[in-house]
């Protein structure tokens, strides 16, 4: 727990431990309360340069934490771009922790994990590491960012089963696309940690004045790109995982030392060696999904890929057979690739949803939601080149939420899947 002073890094935080049993080394636990908040800062005012995979990066981890710790779909509270009213409402103030979280958790049976991917900055006056909001102004977060030993301490006071928080987030004023505060020496500033919390463990991918890279190829944070593959398996896969099938602490900091450091000295000449305090054995994940022997590595976790282009769209060996007109196969199709359809249909809300369900609170600040889960989806019709879908969805954003319903076009070809159109 000494190490807790690195927090001024860049930082990933995992595993703030609830009643004994949490994510420990026995059976998988029933993850049916489970319950996570994803955020992605992506898009800042104020002239602040944006970060550019944070979008990515949240939708990353929420993949990872349906598909792989087994959360349910409705359980994941996803904010894009968020402000500092809206990390209040979700995690408490300084007077009041009983936020949207808090009013989701089961006492003494949720799990709890928190994402953030955005900006972090240091308090020139206090010294503090603060989680800088989209409406924030990097010179002042004392007044209007989110104060990291803030949300730590609101966090230990839900009792919570266990609790997981990850941070991808630079403290020193410096990004991958440049300062944060104007007009001000480039120095770093080292910030006073936040008072330690019972259970922690440490996960920091920077130190000092280390700063935190983007891994282009990927379109994620180098460091969430490497953690979600020692997570997925990785990790204990790896040249330095003892095999049986979890993923413990001691196994994600070796493999971030191996990987991660390597990748930052060769794709950008940097030094980010990640550090990691708590209980080396501590399971992150019970079971990882299991390969075929002779398989080969996990692949590496990378963003949804833009839609093909040209003549690019019809080369590699071919993933669906388009039903055409028939309707029958539109039903099989339907039905077969349900979840590729789903994940279409979001990539295009992500890009499209603030025009539909929404409407900003700030016209200085573009809002994008996201689906949080979906009800139905239903064949409306079948056309040469794809189908019409009717999906009902729960969507989210900025800590609100709705339920809509809206039709979606998509198009069908033998290498690509892809939501094309929305309207109601």
């Amino acid at each position: 727990m000494r190490r807790l002073a690195a927090i001024w890094l860049t930082a990933v935080l995992l595993g703030i431990s609830g009643a004994a049993g949490a994510q420990g080394s026995g059976p998988v636990a029933d993850k049916r309360d489970a319950i996570a908040v994803v955020i992605g800062n992506r898009h800042y005012a104020n002239g602040i340069p944006e970060v550019r995979y944070a979008a990515n990066d949240a939708a990353a981890v929420r993949r990872f934490v349906i598909d792989v710790l087994g959360y349910r779909d409705g359980n994941v509270i996803q904010m894009v771009d968020a402000s500092q009213a809206e990390m209040f409402a979700v995690f408490g103030n300084g007077r009041d922790h009983r936020g949207k979280l808090w009013s989701w958790v089961r006492p003494g049976r949720s799990d709890v994990l928190v994402y953030y991917s955005g900006h972090g900055v240091p308090g020139l006056r206090d010294r503090r590491g603060y989680l800088l909001p989209v409406d924030a102004d990097p010179a002042t977060p004392e007044i209007n960012g989110y104060p990291l030993d803030l949300l730590l301490q609101n966090l230990a006071k839900i009792d919570t089963r266990s609790t997981t928080v990850l941070l991808d987030a630079c403290f020193s004023g410096n990004s991958a696309a440049g300062w944060l505060v104007r007009a001000a020496s480039p120095v770093y500033v080292k910030t006073a940690p936040p008072a330690p919390v019972a259970g922690l463990t440490l996960v920091t991918a920077a130190q000092g004045d280390q700063v935190a890279s983007w891994d282009e190829q990927a379109r994620l944070g180098l460091f969430t790109r490497h953690l979600l593959d020692a997570l997925r398996g990785a990790a204990d896969r790896g040249r330095d995982g003892n095999r049986d099938g979890a993923v413990t602490v001691a196994e994600v900091e070796r493999y971030l030392d191996d990987e991660m450091s390597y990748a930052a000295r060769r794709q950008f000449r940097r030094v980010q060696k990640a550090s990691v305090s708590g209980d080396p054995k501590t399971v992150l994940v019970a079971a990882v999904p299991a390969r075929p022997a002779g398989a080969g590595p996990a692949p590496s976790v990378t963003a949804p890929p833009p839609p093909p282009a040209g003549p690019a769209a019809s080369a590699g060996p071919a993933r669906y057979a388009p039903p055409g007109r028939d309707g029958a196969r539109a039903l099989a199709f339907l039905d077969r690739h349900r979840p590729a359809i789903k994940e279409a249909i979001r990539a295009y809300y992500r890009e499209q949803g603030s025009a539909w369900d929404h409407k900003s609170i700030a016209a200085s600040l573009d809002f994008a939601e996201d689906i949080a889960w979906f009800r139905g989806l239903e064949l409306v019709a079948v056309r040469d080149d794809g189908m019409d879908i009717r999906a009902s969805y729960a969507w989210v954003g900025n800590g609100r939420d709705g339920d809509a319903v809206a039709l979606f076009r998509l198009r069908v070809t033998p290498n690509e899947l892809v939501a094309v159109k929305m309207w109601r």
